[in-house]
């Protein structure tokens, strides 16, 4: 009884050991040149509209059709690449948070150059 009792055990730190090892790593994921062009395609979006940082008091502003446009074209993006992304992004959700903290890197620095 002695051996499976160290079998079961040890099979079960196993286990334990390897379902929290996932919960160990916070790796960024790497982003490539689409996804560079989402976040500067993002962040001017968002300024564009009025959301700045550190202001809550700034009133949105709707953008038409055109500007969206110019600003896909400004970034090198189509509908269609920004759709492929953001189905990458629904199955990727890591590489979506490295995205958005390329979009807040992109704001910030956009809002220092200003000041």
């Amino acid at each position: 009884m002695k051996f499976y009792d160290t079998l079961r055990t040890s099979f079960f730190c196993f286990v334990f050991c390897y379902a929290f090892s996932g919960c160990s790593e916070n790796k960024t994921a790497s982003l490539d040149k689409d996804d560079i062009r989402v976040a500067g395609f993002y962040s001017d979006y968002l300024l564009i509209s009025g959301v700045e940082p550190r202001d809550g008091g700034v009133e949105l502003t709707a953008i038409d059709s055109v500007d969206l446009n110019e600003l896909l074209v400004r970034h090198a993006l189509t509908r269609e690449s920004m759709t492929r992304k953001i189905v990458a992004y629904k199955k990727n959700p890591q590489l979506w948070r490295s995205v958005l903290e390329q979009v807040r890197a992109n704001i910030r620095n956009k809002a220092a150059a200003g000041q």
